[in-house]
């Protein structure tokens, strides 16, 4: 047991100590020694409670700045995607719109090729139908150049047949004269005659000649207007 101070130590007994003969500030020290314990251990839980805590704390702060960081990259990713889709949006507004105009103009181009494809189908028609009137009167006046023709032969037959009745009569009396005189002026005429037709027939060549180049231009440029979708343009009347 331990002194109490200014004590002297007490002396071995060498026979046992009974309990009533025990010193009473014996028990006094031993009661100040177990606090004295309970007090260390008490400071020493409270330095490591405060210890704890201060770990504790630390720990804490280092989540929650941890936690605000995360939060805060969290809200800039956020934002950023928030920004993106924004932009995004608004390119799927501009095409949209762009989608929609260019429909539009599809739209009008396509109305305007089908009132181009009614007038073209209208101006081909005309078109038939002046080659139908130019083949009818290219047909008629090869027809007309064959009676000319034929009526030619029959003319150069007579005047072939004057020629020889001129050369029978001059070899008659002198009382065929008047019917020579008769003769010269048929063969007048009939030469006049002559040159008329075959003035009408290179005349009626020309036109013939001039209708078939009109017929061949017309047929290729519906064929080129067919090819190109264009309108044709109106021809000049025969």
């Amino acid at each position: 047991m331990l002194a109490h101070p200014g004590q002297p130590p007490p002396e071995r007994a060498s026979s046992p100590v009974s309990p009533s003969s025990m010193d009473p500030a014996v028990p006094k020290a031993t009661l100040k020694v177990l606090g004295l314990c309970v007090l260390l251990l008490v400071l020493v839980a409270a330095v490591t409670v405060s210890v704890a805590v201060m770990v504790w704390r630390s720990e804490a702060v280092g989540k929650l700045r941890g936690c605000r960081e995360r939060a805060a990259n969290e809200s800039r990713e956020l934002g950023n995607r928030v920004a993106e889709l924004e932009r995004e949006r608004s390119r799927l507004q501009r095409a949209a719109a762009a989608g929609a105009r260019a429909e539009d103009a599809l739209r009008r181009e396509l109305a305007q090729a089908r009132g181009d494809s009614k007038k073209l189908n209208v101006s081909l028609a005309s078109c038939r139908e002046r080659a139908a009137r130019l083949e009818a009167n290219m047909t008629a006046l090869g027809n007309e150049v064959l009676a000319l023709r034929r009526e030619r032969a029959e003319l150069a037959h007579g005047k072939a047949a004057l020629q020889e009745e001129l050369a029978r009569g001059k070899e008659q009396a002198l009382g065929l004269q008047q019917r020579l005189e008769t003769a010269v002026e048929q063969q007048r005429a009939l030469r006049v005659r002559g040159e008329q037709c075959e003035a009408r027939q290179r005349e009626l060549e020309a036109t013939l000649r001039d209708y078939a180049a009109e017929v061949d231009a017309l047929r290729r440029r519906r064929a080129r207007d067919r090819a190109t979708g264009r309108r044709c343009p109106p021809s000049r009347k025969g």
